[in-house]
C-alpha cells in the first residue's frame, strides 16, 4: 500500500513538470556599441608578431626571471586575487543552491511524546506517542521563477569567474609597471651617481686651478653648485625606489619591506625592440577575450534573469507535498500495518491584493537590468579607448625613448668636447658646466623614456587581456551586433 501511495505523489509531480520553467525574463537586448574592423593604432609590419611569448602570459616575453617570480607570488598571494577567489567560492555555492531549489524536498522527522489526558468519561488517561516518518515538498516552477533564479545564479558565477581572471590581469600588469619603474628609477639613481663623480673630479680640478692662480671663484661657484644639485636628486630617487619596493611587496602579498634585499640588486630594463605584439586582432576578438567585459556581459544576463523571478511573483505559487509515516503508542508497534500513515496534497499561494508591491518590484528589477546593461556598454567602450590609447602610447614611447637615445648620444660626445676644449685653454668652464647640464638631463630623460616605453607595451598587453586564456564568450543578455 505504502508503495502505491509514494508512486501516486510521483506521478503527480511528473505530470507537473512538463509545465515548468517557463521563463517570465525579458528577451535579449542587442548592443548599439559600432565596432570597427580593426584598430587605428595597431603596429604594422614586423611590429606586429612576437617570438617571444604569447599574450596570455605576457611577462615572459621579457626574458627575467626576477618579474617573473614575482607575478607568480603575486597571483598565488596577492589580496585582492584572494577576495575575488573567496567571491567566486560563494557564487559556485549560491549556484549550487539554486539547482538545488528545484528538487523536491524530503525532511525525516522522528518523534517521542508521553501524553496525559481524560477520556470520554473524564477520567485520566497517561499515554506513550511515537512516530517517524518522511516529509516531501516540492514546488511546481510553472511560471519559471526557479529557473529564472537559478539562471541568475549562473550568470553571477560567469561573472565571478570573469572578475578573477579580471583581477589576475590587473594584479600581473602591476606587478610589472611597477617592476620596470623600479628598473628605470635605479638606472636613474646610476646615472646621477655617476654624474655626481664626474662633477665633483671637475670640482676639484676648478678648485685647484683658482689655486694655482689659473682660475677663477665664479668658476669654482659654478661647479660647486652643479655638484650640489645633483647631489640634491638622489634623496628624490632614493625615496621613489623605497616607495616602488614597497607597492611590489604588499602586491605580493607581503609586508612592505620584505623584498628590500632582493630588489637591492641594480638590473637594466629589458629591451624591448624584440618585443612587440602578437595578433592583436579585431575589436570583437578584444570583447571575446577581455574578462571585464564579459564578467559585464554575465552582470547582464544576471539582471535580466531576476526581471523574471519579479515578474514570477504575479503569478500563483503551487507547492506539493505530503507525509508519509508511522505513529503508535508503542516503539514495538511502528513496524505493524496500522501504525502506517500519509497525506497528499497541493497547496496554491497567490499574491491576489498585493499587486502594487509587485509591480513596484517588477519596475526596480527592469531599471537595475537597464543600468547593467548601461555599465555593459560603458565597459565595451572602456576596453577599446583602453586598447587604443594603450597602442598610441607604446608606439609614441618607442618613437620617443629612440629619439632622447640619439640625443643622450650627442650630449655625452659634446661633453666630452666641452671638458677637453677646457682642459687645453680654447674654452671656459661656463661650456663645461652648460654640456654637463644637458649630459645629465639627456640621460634622465633616456631612462624615464625607457621605463614608459616598457610600462606601455605592459598597457598594451594589459588591455589585451594578457595573463589569461581566453575562453568561450559568456551566453548573457547583451549581444555585440
Amino acid at each position: 500500500m505504502m508503495f502505491f501511495r509514494v508512486s501516486l505523489m510521483a506521478a503527480a509531480a511528473a505530470a507537473t513538470v512538463a509545465l515548468t520553467g517557463c521563463s517570465t525574463a525579458p528577451a535579449p537586448k542587442q548592443s548599439e556599441v559600432p565596432l570597427s574592423s580593426g584598430f587605428a593604432n595597431a603596429p604594422q609590419g614586423d611590429a606586429a608578431t612576437l617570438a617571444q611569448a604569447p599574450v596570455g602570459r605576457f611577462w615572459q616575453g621579457f626574458n627575467d626571471t626576477g618579474l617573473d617570480a614575482l607575478v607568480a607570488r603575486a597571483l598565488q598571494a596577492n589580496t585582492d586575487l584572494r577576495v575575488a577567489a573567496a567571491n567566486l567560492r560563494e557564487a559556485r555555492a549560491l549556484s549550487r543552491f539554486a539547482d538545488a531549489q528545484l528538487f523536491p524536498t524530503v525532511d525525516l522527522n522522528a518523534g517521542a511524546a508521553r501524553v496525559r489526558a481524560r477520556d470520554d468519561q473524564g477520567n485520566p488517561q497517561t499515554n506513550n506517542a511515537f512516530s517517524v516518518g518522511f516529509d516531501v515538498r516540492w514546488e511546481a516552477d510553472l511560471f519559471g521563477r526557479l529557473s529564472d533564479e537559478r539562471r541568475a545564479a549562473a550568470a553571477d558565477l560567469l561573472a565571478g569567474e570573469a572578475g578573477l581572471r579580471s583581477a589576475q590581469v590587473s594584479v600581473a600588469a602591476e606587478v610589472a609597471r611597477n617592476y620596470f619603474e623600479l628598473r628605470g628609477l635605479q638606472e636613474q639613481l646610476r646615472v646621477a651617481r655617476q654624474s655626481l663623480e664626474t662633477q665633483q673630479g671637475a670640482l676639484k680640478l676648478v678648485a685647484g686651478r683658482q689655486e694655482a692662480g689659473r682660475g677663477t671663484g665664479f668658476d669654482t661657484e659654478r661647479a660647486r653648485s652643479l655638484v650640489q644639485s645633483t647631489a640634491a636628486t638622489i634623496p628624490a630617487l632614493e625615496m621613489s625606489l623605497a616607495r616602488t619596493r614597497y607597492r611590489l611587496a604588499v602586491l605580493t602579498g607581503q609586508p612592505p619591506t620584505a623584498l628590500d634585499v632582493e630588489l637591492s640588486d641594480v638590473k637594466p630594463l629589458p629591451g624591448l625592440r624584440t618585443i612587440a605584439l602578437d595578433r592583436i586582432g579585431t575589436p570583437e576578438d578584444l570583447l571575446r577575450r577581455r574578462p571585464d567585459v564579459r564578467a559585464a556581459e554575465a552582470q547582464v544576463a544576471a539582471a535580466a534573469a531576476r526581471v523574471g523571478v519579479a515578474r514570477a511573483a504575479m503569478f500563483p505559487r503551487i507547492t506539493l507535498g505530503g507525509t508519509i509515516g508511522q505513529n503508535a503508542s508503542r516503539i514495538g508497534d511502528l513496524n505493524d500495518g496500522p501504525a502506517y500513515a500519509y497525506n497528499l496534497g497541493a497547496q496554491l499561494v497567490w499574491n491576489l491584493l498585493d499587486f502594487g508591491r509587485i509591480r513596484a518590484q517588477i519596475a526596480a528589477a527592469d531599471a537595475r537590468n537597464e543600468a547593467a546593461f548601461a555599465s555593459y556598454e560603458r565597459t565595451v567602450l572602456a576596453a577599446l579607448e583602453e586598447t587604443e590609447g594603450a597602442l598610441v602610447t607604446y608606439n609614441r614611447s618607442q618613437q620617443q625613448a629612440q629619439a632622447l637615445f640619439d640625443a643622450a648620444v650627442s650630449a655625452e660626445r659634446a661633453a666630452n668636447i666641452a671638458r677637453e676644449r677646457f682642459k687645453v685653454g680654447i674654452s671656459d668652464f661656463l661650456a663645461v658646466l652648460d654640456a654637463e647640464r644637458e649630459l645629465l638631463t639627456a640621460r634622465n630623460q633616456l631612462a624615464q623614456s625607457q621605463t614608459a616605453a616598457a610600462t606601455s607595451l605592459v598597457g598594451v598587453y594589459k588591455a589585451l587581456a594578457g595573463g589569461v586564456e581566453a575562453d568561450a564568450p559568456v551566453q548573457a543578455q547583451a549581444t555585440m551586433r
